[in-house]
C-alpha cells in the first residue's frame, strides 16, 4: 500500500540491495498461537503522533534490560517488539550487549519469538528500533545497527535480507563513524534513513524478490560530505511522490520533506547532465506542465503561469536571474 505517500504530503504541507554476508540471528520460536487483531486504517494527523502512538507503555513484563525507546507497542496488531539484553549476551569485557529481539503477544503476554542478533561491530554497540515504524499494512519492523539495517516480518516471523545503505555517487569517509546510521524511519513499504557523512538512503521493501535500494533521481552536492538527494517514490496509478530529505544536525531533526502535496505523474525523461544542478526542471506527463525544484533549498519553486509550458532553457534562465 502506497497511501503513505499521500500521508507524508498531507503531514508536511498541513504543518507548514544490497545483500550482505553475515552471521545469521539465532532463533527461538514459541509454539503459541494468538488471536488476530483487526488492523486499523486510520491515519494520524501529525508525524509526531505516529511516533508517540507506537511507543506507549504496555503491561507485559520483559525479562531483561531494555534501553529507552527500544520497546514498540503495536496496539492494533496486539504485539510488543523490543530489543533487550540479558545474561545470555553478557560480555565479560564490555558488559550487557543489547541484541536480543523479542516479540510478545500483548493479549496473553506470551513470548512469540526470540532472536539473538550478531554482535553489532562491538558487544557494547546496541541495536535500536527504527525511530518510526509505521507499518499498519506492511507489518514490518525495522532495526538499526551501526551501519546496516535488519527488517523483521511480523507475520512470517522471519528476517528480510540484511540491508546496507546504497548511494548514487561516491561518498568519502571522514573517520570511523562515517556511515553510522543516525536516523531510520519505516513508512509501510519504504525504509528511509540518514547515514553520517553519506546522506539519505531509501529502500523499497515491497518486491516479493526482496528489498531493493531506491537511488536518487537527482543529487546536488553541497560539500565534500553533504548532498541533497531527490528520490522519486512510486505510488498508485503511475504517480510518484518526490522527497528531498534533510537531517538538521543542530536540532537533531530529520525531515522527509515531500515536494508535492500529493503524488503526481512525472516524466523521467531528463538529460543526465541536468541531474546534478541546483535547479531541476521536471514535467508532468499530463499536459507537460513544468515544475521547478531548487535542489539547494530543497523545495518546489513556484513558476509564473506564463512559464509553465516554456522550454527548460527559458525556465532555467528565469530561475537564475
Amino acid at each position: 500500500m502506497r497511501y503513505f505517500l499521500y500521508l507524508i504530503g498531507f503531514l508536511f504541507f498541513s504543518s507548514c540491495t544490497e545483500t550482505a554476508t553475515t552471521s545469521a540471528p539465532t532463533e527461538q520460536l514459541a509454539n503459541t498461537q494468538s488471536p488476530t487483531a483487526p488492523i486499523s486504517r486510520s491515519l494520524p494527523k501529525q508525524a509526531n503522533q505516529v511516533s508517540k502512538s507506537l511507543k506507549q507503555q504496555q503491561k507485559c513484563k520483559i525479562n531483561g534490560e531494555v534501553l529507552e525507546d527500544n520497546e514498540l507497542w503495536l496496539k492494533d496488531q496486539g504485539r510488543l517488539v523490543c530489543i533487550m539484553a540479558d545474561s545470555s549476551t553478557y560480555d565479560p569485557a564490555f558488559g550487557m550487549s543489547h541484541r536480543i529481539l523479542e516479540i510478545y503477544n500483548t493479549y496473553t503476554c506470551s513470548l512469540e519469538l526470540k532472536l539473538t542478533l550478531p554482535v553489532n561491530m562491538s558487544p557494547d554497540f546496541p541495536y535500536f528500533l527504527a525511530d518510526i515504524n509505521y507499518n499498519n499494512d506492511s507489518k514490518i519492523v525495522a532495526v538499526k545497527a551501526a551501519k546496516t539495517v535488519y527488517c523483521l516480518d511480523l507475520e512470517t516471523k522471519k528476517m528480510l535480507p540484511l540491508l546496507i545503505p546504497s548511494f548514487k555517487n561516491t561518498r568519502e569517509s571522514v573517520d570511523a563513524s562515517s556511515g553510522n546510521i543516525i536516523r531510520l524511519e519505516l513508512w509501510e513499504d519504504f525504509l528511509i534513513g540518514y547515514a553520517q557523512d553519506r546522506g539519505t538512503f531509501v529502500f523499497d521493501l515491497s518486491p516479493k524478490s526482496g528489498p531493493k535500494p531506491v537511488l536518487p533521481f537527482a543529487e546536488y552536492k553541497l560539500g565534500d560530505t553533504r548532498f541533497n538527494s531527490l528520490f522519486l517514490l512510486a505510488s498508485e496509478n503511475n504517480t510518484s511522490q518526490a522527497i528531498l530529505p534533510n537531517y538538521d544536525w543542530e536540532a537533531e531533526v530529520f525531515s522527509i520533506n515531500p515536494i508535492f502535496k500529493t503524488p503526481i505523474s512525472i516524466s523521467t525523461d531528463v538529460q543526465k547532465s541536468a541531474l546534478d544542478n541546483q535547479f531541476l526542471v521536471l514535467r508532468q506527463t499530463d499536459g507537460k506542465k513544468a515544475l521547478l525544484v531548487d535542489m539547494k533549498a530543497r523545495k518546489n519553486k513556484t513558476l509564473p503561469a506564463e512559464l509553465l509550458t516554456k522550454s527548460t532553457k527559458e525556465i532555467l534562465v528565469w530561475a537564475k536571474s
